[in-house]
């Protein structure tokens, strides 16, 4: 009789935490939390904004000092009271908000914080050759070592952070939203090097809101929901509905390819005709053009080519990173000159005028929300109400004096509007989630009337419910005859939200799709170059 063969041998307890609880004053952040991370397991922590996702890592990472709960490493207890005990231990984290130096090299930052107090933790020679195999194996190879922090790009500054951190001994590496800078291709990369090291014993636990990455990459998965581990499996037996039941404590629909109802007919040919419109004869609000970009080429060997954005209309920006839609954006708001080409407003009732410099970008109707909130939108060191009022505050003065109550009954208004939460509009705005920071930048370019609204994709680092919510706000937005411009990295996105997709490749328009007509396929081509002929680009 043949021996059955033994079932297969679950890899060793890595990390065991349970009970976890932490309170920042009359918040509870933490309420027995719990996670089990095994030897060579990628984990997923899933949550929605708000729901403890960050303070555990921050406590994994000896940031933060839980009030109550037990961490085991590998069986035995251990307190982490330091980020410099974690470090020991081998975890290693990226911190969802980014963490340089900006006038420092990119070696620099990799080793920054690494020195003996009288010499060096190691010679030149090693931290260059630490720093570049650090950078290659996650596909930053064309980042320059000697190049200052601030002259890269949001991506790049990522893949450095996420460089400083496995240039380090690891065993364990956290990744808080360690992906929602990167486009597809570096994604790509960087979950290689996490599966191989998977297959070295290492281990990863990644948070991410978009659950194909939670469907590609993770084991395991662990829920927090208000603080508390609500689900936790392998994640053969946790569905995506699963998770965002758990996560929203109610049935909330994945994000799907549903495609927004047409209520335009712009098409391709809609895009290089006569830039003479007349706005001013034009009833329908729908096919009214509000923003016309004539013969714009980004840079100098690159093409022309005419974009027109029309009242009511959604108009995705796509391509891989550095392909030039950035750039385009920050044209159509003013923040840069383009190579060639005018950009223009047209208003109803006003007559057309150019976009010159971002300082009058405002008076013209356009509202620009930057990419990166941090950095490039909010100021952390004031409140949610000022943070909202800075956009008005030309506006909102009589003889210098800042009329404050307007400013409130403004904010009062748009709460509602952009389903912001918050309990106090005087609390810092870093209280706030990231979905409920990204909700008072949005309210804030909102309440000065734009006719244009220019978004750099808005949905990174918020939760699924959060980005349901952002949704809704820009198709009612849309179907109120305000033109939308959405730079997204994400496909799915894009062909869910637009009317039109302008594809990029190579700092130039490779296609303009009609979002109801194209599969994710079509996009995903045209950003490599390959522009169907049907697609007439």
């Amino acid at each position: 009789m043949t021996r059955p063969p033994d079932p297969p041998q679950a890899e060793p307890l890595l990390l065991e935490v349970s009970g976890l609880s932490r309170r920042f004053g009359a918040t509870r952040a933490l309420a027995d939390a719990s996670i089990t991370v095994r030897s060579g397991e990628i984990h997923a922590l899933a949550g929605e904004n708000g729901s403890g996702k960050t303070t555990l890592i921050k406590v994994l990472s000896g940031v933060v000092r839980p009030d109550a709960g037990t961490l085991r490493w590998r069986g035995e207890a251990v307190r982490i009271g330091k980020p410099s005990a974690a470090q020991v231990l081998g975890i290693s984290t990226v911190f969802q908000e980014t963490l340089y130096s900006p006038e420092l090299t990119v070696l620099e930052n990799i080793w920054m914080g690494t020195d003996r107090v009288f010499r060096r933790g190691r010679s030149r020679t090693a931290e260059r050759d630490g720093a570049r195999e650090a950078l290659d194996a996650i596909g930053a190879d064309g980042v320059d070592l000697r190049a200052p922090l601030w002259t890269l790009s949001l991506a790049q500054r990522q893949l450095v952070t996420i460089a400083r951190s496995i240039a380090r001994p690891w065993q364990l590496l956290v990744l808080d939203e360690g992906t929602s800078a990167l486009d597809a291709d570096q994604r790509d990369r960087l979950f290689g090097y996490l599966e191989s090291s998977r297959l070295q014993g290492r281990s990863t636990v990644f948070t991410s809101h978009r659950m194909d990455e939670v469907e590609r990459l993770a084991d395991s998965v662990t829920v927090l929901r208000l603080g508390a581990t609500v689900a936790a499996g392998p994640k053969s037996e946790l569905s995506a509905r699963r998770i965002l039941v758990a996560m929203a404590g109610r049935d909330v629909s994945a994000v799907t390819a549903s495609r927004r109802p047409a209520t335009n007919t712009h098409t391709d040919a809609d895009t290089d005709t006569d830039t003479d419109t007349d706005t001013d004869t034009d009833t329908d609000a729908a096919s009214r053009v509000a923003l016309t970009a004539a013969d714009v080429s980004l840079v100098p060997e690159a093409p022309p080519h005419t974009v027109q954005v029309h009242a009511g209309e959604i108009v995705g920006l796509a391509g891989l990173e550095g392909q030039g839609q950035l750039e385009y954006a920050q044209v159509l708001a003013g923040l840069r000159a383009p190579a060639s080409g005018t950009v223009t407003v047209h208003r109803e009732g006003q007559p057309d005028r150019r976009v010159h410099g971002f300082g009058r970008s405002g008076d013209l109707g356009i509202a620009y929300v930057p990419r990166d909130r941090k950095t490039e939108g909010l100021f952390f060191a004031l409140s949610v109400l000022d943070n909202f009022a800075t956009a008005l505050l030309r506006r909102q003065q009589r003889f210098g004096v800042l009329r404050r109550r307007e400013i409130r009954r403004r904010f009062d208004e748009y709460v509602p509007v952009v389903r912001l939460k918050v309990h106090d509009p005087g609390q810092p705005i870093g209280t706030l989630s990231g979905g409920n920071q990204q909700k008072v930048l949005l309210a804030r370019w909102l309440a000065t009337d734009p006719a244009v609204l220019i978004l750099n994709d808005p949905m990174r680092g918020v939760d699924a419910n959060t980005k349901q919510e952002l949704y809704g706000l820009l198709r009612t937005l849309a179907d109120g005859g305000m033109a939308v411009v959405l730079l997204s990295t994400e496909v799915l996105e894009l062909l869910t939200l637009s009317d039109r997709i302008v594809v990029f490749h190579r700092s130039a328009v490779s296609a303009v799709l009609d979002a109801a007509a194209s599969t994710d396929t079509d996009v995903v081509a045209a950003m490599f170059g390959h522009a169907l002929e049907d697609q007439g680009a």
